[in-house]
């Protein structure tokens, strides 16, 4: 029993259901220069679309794949695979330039996907990707120190989960299974989610989801 003395501070309990995507939007917002995007800004904004009752479709779900293992139609198998393959021959060379060709461009974001999100007050597509582009910047820096001029041979693709709606798709938590010098076979981590819009695949960020 605790007489006389002050009562222990109760620790906080989180007991909103707010969605954390939008948690995490407005956190950013309000500190732009310490910036935290775990699973990368782009697959974000997406998920906001797709989690949005005005986007989902009659049945009231969105089309998400369940994780595991998956049989992925023909044309993303191809894909995936030719941006993996452009991805593994960047690496070889350490090409910073040619590794910034294969990530969504601030055109494609704000020209194809920002339309389509439901509006958020007070928040542009200029100031996302703003606050975007340094995070991706540093996921960049990253990937080239840890793997700039290592000789991968992709075996397969493996995203872990697919959300999809219309011709918007996001490839989460992909692993390039390949064999480095050694001949050993490893599971990488180099990106993080793919996008697919319009029949076209490009990494989502070098942010890792």
């Amino acid at each position: 029993m605790n007489k006389g003395g002050r009562i222990p501070a109760q620790p906080h309990r989180l007991t909103t259901a707010r969605s954390p995507l939008l948690g995490l939007l407005k956190h950013a917002r309000a500190s732009a220069g310490k910036i935290m995007w775990a699973v990368g800004l782009v697959l974000g904004v997406l998920l906001v679309l797709l989690s949005s009752h005005s986007w989902l479709p009659p049945d009231g779900r969105p089309n998400i794949s369940p994780g595991g293992s998956m049989v992925l139609p023909p044309e993303a198998r191809a894909g995936l695979r030719t941006l993996a393959e452009s991805v593994l021959q960047a690496l070889r060379t350490s090409d910073r330039a040619a590794l910034e060709q294969l990530v969504l461009t601030k055109s494609a974001f704000c020209g194809e996907l920002w339309p389509k999100l439901p509006p958020v007050p007070n928040l542009t597509c200029e100031w996302v990707w703003s606050a975007y582009a340094p995070q991706n910047a540093e996921g960049l820096h990253r990937l080239l120190r840890e793997h700039g001029g290592r000789h991968y041979t992709l075996i397969r693709v493996e995203p872990q989960r697919i959300v999809s709606y219309g011709e918007a798709r996001v490839y989460e938590r992909v692993r390039m299974i390949v064999m480095d010098e050694s001949g050993q076979q490893r599971a990488l981590r180099l990106s993080g989610s793919i996008c697919e819009l319009n029949g076209t695949f490009r990494v989502c960020s070098f942010i890792l989801d």
